[in-house]
Formats: C-alpha cells, sequence, structure tokens
C-alpha cells in the first residue's frame, strides 16, 4: 500500500537525518543569470533565505519569485503555460487530483523530464509514482515537508474552554456544542475559498472509508467502486452534520481562508480542520501560539482513526523554461542536505528531517509510527475536473442547494467519464 512505503521511506530518513540529497557531482554545469520561480503564497521569509542560500553558492544566479495565492494558482499558472509566459520553475502537486498536478502538466507537455538528475536517483521510491508520468519523473518533492490533515489547534484556547481534543466522532459533536457554550467556534472554516473545503471530507474519508479499503481507489479506477456507493457518502453526511449542528462558524461560507486563521490565532476558534502547514499562518499572525495537531476522528473507536497524510507541494521545470541549466541547479539545491533542511516544516511529522515527538505533533506521531496514515485521495484520481465537483459541490451541500449523495454522484460521473 504507498502509504506504508511512504512512511518506510521517512522512517529511513529518520533514521539517518535527511538523506535526500544531490551531490554537487550531480549538478547542472554552472550557469548564470535570472531563475524565475512561481510559488504559492506563504513562508515568504523562508524563501527569501533559500533565495539568498542559493545565491550564496551560485553568485552568479539569481532566483526571482512570481508569488501567487494557493486558490488561483491553478487558473493562472495554467493560463501562463499555455501562453508560453510561464516561470522556469514552478510548483506542481503530486499525482492527477487538479489542474497542476505533475500528470496533468506532464500529459500536455508542460514539463520537463527530470529522470535524469543526479537528486531524482537517491528520491524513496514510494515517491515514484506521485511524481512521475508514463515512467519519467516530472516533478521534485521533499519527503520533509510532507502534509498531515486534521486537526490544527489553538492549545490554549482548548484549555480555557475547559475542553480536550477529542478522539472519537462523538466528542467531535461533544466538543463543538461545549465550545458553543463557552462562546467559542469549535472549528473555524474559510469555505469561500475553495480549496479548503475539501478538507473536512478528506479528513474523515480518511478512516471512513480508507481504514477499511485501503485499495478503494484502484477498485475506482478499475469501474469496481463508487463514491455515491461507498462509504464516502458516510464521510460526506458527517461533514454536513458537523456544519448543521454549529461546529463551525455562521458564516463558513463567506470566511476566506486568511479569516479562518485568524480566528485561530486569535482564539475566537478553538482550531480548524487544515492541513498542518497553515499552521505557519497561524503562528505569523500570532507569534505566541501554541498549536496542537491531532487527526480528526470519524468513528466512535478510537483504533479505526487513521491521519490523513500527503506529499507536500514539489517543484518541476517548464519544457520552455528560458534558464533550464540554472532551474535545474535550483531542484537540485533544494533537494540537498541544506536545502531540504532549510525548506523542512517545523509543524510536519519530520521537522529537522527525523520523526520524533514533541509538543505540536505529539498526538499524530503515533499515527505514522504504526503505519495507520492515509494519501490524500485525490493523487489518483484522473481528472482534475473530480477536484472542481469536489470543491464546488461541498458548498452547494453547506448552502443546502446539494445533497451529500448529489455531490458524490456528479464527482463520480467526471471521474468514470476520465476513465474512457
Amino acid at each position: 500500500m504507498r502509504h506504508k512505503s511512504v512512511l518506510t521511506a521517512i522512517g529511513a530518513i529518520a533514521a539517518v537525518g535527511i538523506t535526500l540529497t544531490g551531490c554537487s557531482s550531480n549538478a547542472p554545469a554552472a550557469s548564470s543569470g535570472t531563475i524565475t520561480v512561481a510559488r504559492l503564497s506563504g513562508s515568504d521569509d523562508k524563501w527569501k533565505s533559500i533565495a539568498d542560500k542559493f545565491h550564496e553558492l551560485n553568485p552568479g544566479l539569481t532566483i526571482e519569485y512570481t508569488i501567487i495565492p494557493t486558490d488561483s494558482y491553478n487558473q493562472q499558472m495554467g493560463t501562463r503555460l499555455s501562453a508560453g509566459t510561464a516561470t522556469d520553475v514552478l510548483n506542481v502537486f503530486p499525482g492527477s487530483g487538479n489542474a497542476t498536478a505533475v500528470r496533468s502538466l506532464a500529459k500536455n507537455g508542460y514539463l520537463a523530464d527530470l529522470s535524469g538528475e543526479g537528486w531524482a536517483a537517491t528520491q524513496p521510491e514510494s515517491t515514484t509514482s506521485a511524481t512521475s508520468y508514463e515512467d519519467k519523473r516530472y516533478m521534485f518533492t521533499d519527503v520533509a515537508t510532507a502534509n498531515t490533515l486534521g486537526g490544527v489547534y489553538n492549545a490554549k484556547a482548548v484549555q480555557d474552554a475547559g475542553l480536550k481534543i477529542p478522539t472519537t466522532y462523538s466528542e467531535v459533536l461533544t466538543f463543538c456544542a461545549d465550545a458553543q457554550k463557552a462562546g467559542k467556534v469549535a472549528y473555524a472554516l474559510g469555505a469561500q475559498t475553495q480549496w479548503v473545503t475539501q478538507l473536512v471530507t478528506y479528513a474523515l474519508a480518511a478512516t471512513d472509508v480508507y481504514s477499511q479499503e485501503p485499495d478503494f481507489n484502484q477498485k475506482q479506477l478499475n469501474k469496481e467502486a463508487t463514491f455515491q456507493d461507498s462509504k464516502w457518502l458516510e464521510s460526506m453526511t458527517k461533514y454536513k452534520e458537523m456544519f448543521d449542528k454549529g461546529c463551525f462558524n455562521k458564516d463558513a461560507l463567506g470566511t476566506s481562508v486568511d479569516n479562518q486563521t485568524a480566528m485561530v490565532a486569535d482564539g475566537r476558534a478553538l482550531g480548524a480542520i487544515q492541513i498542518s502547514t497553515m499552521a505557519n499562518s497561524m503562528t505569523k499572525a500570532n507569534p505566541a501560539l501554541n498549536v496542537q495537531l491531532a487527526p480528526l476522528p470519524a468513528t466512535d473507536t478510537a483504533a479505526d482513526t487513521r491521519l490523513a497524510f500527503g506529499l507536500g507541494v514539489g517543484w518541476g521545470i517548464n519544457a520552455k523554461a528560458k534558464n533550464a541549466d540554472g532551474a535545474k541547479k535550483f531542484l537540485a539545491f533544494l533537494a540537498s542536505k541544506e536545502g531540504s533542511a532549510m525548506n523542512a516544516d517545523k509543524f510536519g511529522v519530520a521537522p529537522n528531517g527525523a520523526i520524533e515527538a514533541n509538543e505540536i505533533n505529539k498526538l499524530e506521531i503515533p499515527f505514522v509510527e504504526d503505519e495507520k496514515t492515509v494519501p490524500f485521495p485525490d493523487v489518483d484520481w484522473p481528472s482534475p475536473q473530480v477536484q472542481n465537483l469536489h470543491l464546488t459541490g461541498i458548498q452547494e451541500m453547506l448552502g443546502g442547494s446539494k445533497t451529500p449523495k448529489d455531490v458524490l454522484t456528479f464527482m463520480q460521473e467526471a471521474f468514470t467519464g476520465a476513465l474512457k
């Protein structure tokens, strides 16, 4: 199963430190000039430091960033690639689940083949499928930047409300009710920002669907299973139940991801169901914030719970890059021990390249060590349209114009149509 092999790879990193190194002898030949890089917004200080260090090591090369908001990245990058105006290097998502996922872009000829790069041979085998198309690797992603998905809690706000982080689904509903009594929102939800809408489903489905059927995605690809006639319906129904019972802010459909972040940072909300990297934005808004990460339970048996876990957004090189040599050298730096250490997410499961519990991730580490993790499901979806219908469908479901089964049926139609 993919999630086990990913964690085996991370376990190897834990034993020897970050080993995803690109030896200098394998780096591209020296080049000069500007390397243009499109990246998602956020972590500006980190990426400035990375650019400065890269320039220090390569004085003839300068990094020039184009920063694009996450919620408009797919549209903007798609337009730039089709118009031939894209940057040399760009953020690329694993798998095939959205318009800037590696398989989608490589299929359309937008990415350069990176199979022959020195760092490619050092990558964990478990990353190959999610970063490749037709047996060629078109993407680099660092396991040390992998995301978890679940509750991102304001630990002090939870404690001040006299509550504890839930470990069963019934406790989730009680947590929501008790938060309301304390004058708080249990989970801030920025459902105005489309990409945020999918996260609650993914967190619940990790347990509802994939703890019982880890091969569910393959069954779908074999046309042996559908969203609407599976445990996906349970996850979607629980999402709606949480909304109806006040687990989220009442104006969730009019709340942006930035406002969601602010609600957790200032304690109006006890937490949010988000990817772990969003804790960076929360602590930037409130440097004194104590973050606690935990899986979102979906059943009343705590042993059933699985942690949603996915490779982070990575990097590809434009097939029409103006500075291809420089672009390859930048990816080689990101794959090096020094580059990986600078890029590692302190809110991840391996913030220093090693899996070890700390005050932030201590409720997640047992799931990683026991291999109770599940990849984000959209990695294997055959068309970005499936995800698009999920995003818009959730908004319509929360708004009352579609049922959970309606949303899943439309998603399945797009999924099946892409297999023809």
